[in-house]
């Protein structure tokens, strides 16, 4: 689909989108990576900073032992494609096909290249550009949330602290966040590994949203199976019928006026990242990237159209949105 010529960027949320915010503002692009037999588990944040302390930065995170690593560059060390994904941070570039790394931080060295095979781009319309549907054209959001890639294949070495990790056959995933904070209280969950399906992915994103002199709860979702996006958000009708975390393990229940979505993702080990408040990296959240959980799709006859349990998930709670849901 092809979209008017005027303001591009905001009918391709992949690309970088603060040109003209160089002020309290923040953007990053989440880059996800799974080796075939699930033994490494590697994402890495590519963002850049504008605050009192301006950089642009990688962040590393091994999902399976729960390290991270967090490697500051200088503001001008960040370069960017204005038309198209392309993000350069010294000698480091992601697009929208691959991930090059040159990289020494105080716990990981990383070099190497994966190329990323059959991608499966989250779908955009004219009232729809993204994941955030019409919320995309909503101004004074603290933060906005993209969908780059719901699944795709992966082809390619990274030596890692000397040791050759071949990601080839893996799969791996894309998203991004880009505005002045994250909201306060959050839950995010992804994962495309089920068992037995190469072609099924879901992420859900649950959180406390300031809008002008106040908050709403707000919500954004999809479950792809095969070729078809089931989408549930705030802006398309549906509702939160449960949501409960509890001390291993978080419950939620998503309905819209066709289908119901169970979800219960089990919490594993989890590392320390860095997130914005007001464009400045200051915060601290936890991530696990090993979670596993089960899902259920229904259709309001109550026949299920997916059931399945998935593995290498990633899984963030921070503070307590349920106290927010009625």
């Amino acid at each position: 689909m092809r979209f008017p010529a005027f303001f591009p960027r905001l009918f391709h949320p992949p690309v970088y989108q603060g040109r003209r915010n160089h002020k309290n503002y923040f953007e990053g692009w989440y880059y996800k990576h799974v080796d075939l037999q699930g033994k490494y588990i590697w994402s890495f944040i590519f963002g850049v900073s504008h605050s009192d302390d301006p950089h642009s930065f990688i962040q590393v995170i091994n999902g399976k032992s729960g390290d991270t690593d967090y490697i500051r560059f200088a503001i001008e060390g960040f370069s960017y494609d204005r038309k198209r994904l392309r993000v350069s941070i010294g000698n480091n570039t992601i697009t929208q096909n691959h991930i090059e790394m040159d990289l020494s931080g105080e716990k990981y060295s990383i070099e190497g290249q994966i190329l990323y095979n059959k991608i499966s781009l989250y779908p955009q319309k004219l009232l729809a550009p993204g994941i955030m549907g019409w919320y995309t054209y909503a101004p004074f959001m603290e933060c906005y949330h993209g969908i780059v890639s719901m699944n795709h294949s992966l082809n390619g070495l990274l030596n890692i602290n000397g040791e050759t990790v071949d990601f080839t056959g893996g799969k791996g995933y894309i998203e991004k966040d880009w505005g002045r904070s994250m909201p306060s209280d959050w839950i995010w969950l992804q994962c495309n590994h089920f068992q037995g399906r190469d072609d099924c992915s879901i992420m859900i994103s649950i959180a406390r949203i300031p809008w002008l002199n106040g908050h709403f709860p707000g919500f954004l979702s999809f479950i792809m199976i095969a070729d078809k996006i089931y989408r549930f958000a705030t802006y398309n009708r549906s509702k939160i019928k449960y949501l409960e975390i509890e001390p291993d393990a978080v419950k939620v229940e998503l309905n819209n006026p066709r289908y119901r979505l169970e979800v219960t993702i089990f919490r594993q080990v989890s590392g320390q990242l860095k997130a914005p408040v007001q464009g400045k990296m200051s915060r601290k959240i936890a991530e696990s990237l090993d979670a596993n959980l089960k899902v259920r799709l229904t259709d309001n006859k109550g026949d299920v159209i997916f059931e399945g349990k998935g593995e290498h998930a990633g899984l963030e709670i921070v503070d307590d949105v349920t106290k927010y849901i009625k």
